[in-house]
């Protein structure tokens, strides 16, 4: 076909005067971007007077397949195989129906500007409104066995080909989305997922093609009345009678599967959870507290830190109990634990022993540092009313240093301070003696009150 010259787009005007449509495009590294179009056309395909653009709509061929890349219209002029008589393509445009259009594409010469990127004629010989009801029959004719076979599965199936578009959906595949067949086919996978899962989407389906078989893998989809549903996609790579390669991808629906495992994984972490932790307070609870009491007496031996350990107990707490009940008692317990643990270093730890009992692990100071922590805790409590009855509590304690003695042995030296705290009036810190060389003999005892 004669070329013709870009500079008279008079060409494309003069196509008004037969109300024929006209495009122009230009070859930028093989994409095609529209740079004019005559009168008829921006009147009939509801184009704005902005060029160059991309194309304000999707092209589809003869048979409704997605003509994109290689197989656009405007690149169909540098294909030897392309005819150069009419030829019939589809306008697929928002808020539009479906459009049978009538096509000559013709080569242009380069313009006389110096632009030597190839142009392209389009004209556009008859518009109709396609049949949007009718099914295209989009797998090649060689292959109605596979139609049929994927068509009766029970499970969902779908083709896409390499651009992403829908070449077959059974009746399965159709019920599970709530989608009709014609509203599927041609359609990008795209409008079956949550927007934010699509670009890793399209990533994973262009890095499939050509050689990655048996592909499986778990997927959340999108239905039609906007809910999400989580399959399993089993796909493989299979090639049409052209030889171009498709997925044939198999869904199983696995939500009620999936949800019960995510039930079990809560249940898993909240057993765990209660296996360390108090379920009223959130602190180590006494079996936990007993490992990292070892863990913690272990370090010290080994690289010689000084460690201190307290026991606390809440004062007058069964009183407290009898008088505003069980609930008020589990508040106190709650919002002391919260304001001890605020005030605490992070390498210090909080344990609730039981009860109104409470474990202390200091670690790097001696029981007279630890001494002075605790009596500072009595004074901030005291300036902090609990509870909704904005009640003042106060503790008593017992301290201990860590010196070779084991936990038990620790723990019962402590123990013994707190009740000669508790015999001293309460509210106030006691401080456990350390045994010297000789067994029986003690010193260093000390003794604090606020």
């Amino acid at each position: 076909m004669p070329r013709q010259s870009v500079d008279a787009s008079s060409t494309a005007d003069g196509l008004d005067t037969l109300n024929i449509a006209a495009l122009i495009y230009r070859i930028d590294e093989d994409v095609p971007l529209l740079v004019d179009a005559n009168e008829t056309a921006r009147r009939l395909l509801s184009i704005g007077d902005s060029f160059p653009t991309a194309d304000p709509w999707h092209w589809l061929d003869a048979r409704r397949c997605p003509a994109t890349g290689a197989r656009h219209p405007a690149m169909l002029e540098d294909d030897s195989h392309a005819s150069p008589q009419w030829q019939y393509f589809h306008l697929r445009q928002s808020r539009k129906p479906l459009r049978a259009v009538k096509l000559k594409i013709s080569p242009l010469d380069a313009p006389a500007d110096g632009d030597h990127r190839r142009h392209v004629l389009i004209a556009v010989g008859e518009i109709t409104e396609a049949d949007s009801d009718a099914t295209p029959s989009l797998l090649p004719q060689a292959e109605p066995q596979l139609h049929q076979m994927l068509g009766n599965l029970p499970m969902g199936v779908c083709v896409i080909d390499v651009e992403g578009y829908l070449r077959l959906v059974n009746r399965a595949f159709c019920r599970f989305f709530g989608y009709t067949e014609s509203e599927l086919l041609n359609a990008h996978f795209r409008k079956l997922l949550p927007e934010q899962h699509r670009p890793a989407a399209d990533q994973y389906h262009a890095a499939s093609f050509p050689d990655a078989l048996n592909q499986r893998r778990a997927v959340e989809v999108l239905l039609r009345d906007g809910s999400t549903r989580t399959v399993i996609i089993e796909d493989t790579i299979n090639h049409d009678d052209l030889g171009r390669p498709q997925h044939i991808a198999f869904l199983v629906d696995i939500t009620e599967r999936r949800n019960l495992e995510r039930r079990l994984e809560q249940k898993n972490r909240r057993l765990e959870y209660l296996a360390t932790r108090d379920d009223l307070t959130g602190l180590h609870n006494r079996r936990f507290g007993l490992e990292l009491l070892e863990q913690t007496l272990e370090r010290s031996q080994r690289y010689g830190e000084k460690v201190s350990v307290a026991m606390l107990d809440l004062d007058y707490f069964k009183e407290i109990n009898d008088q505003y009940g069980h609930p008020v008692g589990d508040t106190i317990l709650t919002d002391f634990s919260r304001l001890v643990v605020e005030l605490l270093r992070a390498s210090d730890t909080f344990i609730r022993w039981g009860g109104e009992e409470f474990l202390m692990i200091l670690p790097g100071i001696d029981r007279f540092a630890a001494q002075t922590t605790l009596n500072r805790l009595i004074e901030q409590l005291h300036d902090h009313p609990l509870s909704p009855y904005d009640l003042r509590i106060s503790f008593s304690a017992g301290v201990g240093e860590h010196h070779h003695q084991t936990s038990k042995g620790l723990l019962e030296e402590i123990d013994q301070a707190l009740y000669q705290a508790k015999s001293a009036g309460r509210g106030c810190v006691a401080i456990a003696p350390i045994c010297v060389s000789r067994p029986g003999q003690c010193c260093n005892q000390a003794f604090s009150s606020l």
